[in-house]
């Protein structure tokens, strides 16, 4: 009887870890998406200084996710779109060159 109920338990909680395991995939999946959205309506306005915020808002929800290629690229486009950030502010970057 012992063995019976414990391996009941064993395949309920088994199943529980994938179910949970899917949920949380569900969640990252729409993290993602939350955040490419806010980054697309940044974009669409033309802001650069929330374009820089909202890209890394990207590749947090991707690192979070697990899927580093993608947060490698967000990362890159943070980048590029920070110094646009900052070049349109005209504001001086710490350690670098001043502009002639």
């Amino acid at each position: 009887m012992l063995k019976i109920v414990t391996v009941s338990t064993a395949v309920l909680l088994a199943g529980c870890a994938q179910i949970m395991e899917g949920q949380a995939r569900n969640l990252s999946t729409m993290r993602v998406q939350e955040a490419v959205s806010g980054y697309e309506t940044a974009r669409r306005k033309a802001n650069p200084l929330d374009m820089c915020v909202k890209a890394r808002l990207v590749a947090i929800a991707y690192a979070d996710a697990k899927e580093a290629g993608n947060a490698e690229a967000w990362k890159a486009r943070e980048r590029e779109d920070c110094a646009a950030a900052t070049a349109a502010m005209g504001i001086q970057r710490p350690g670098a060159e001043p502009a002639l």
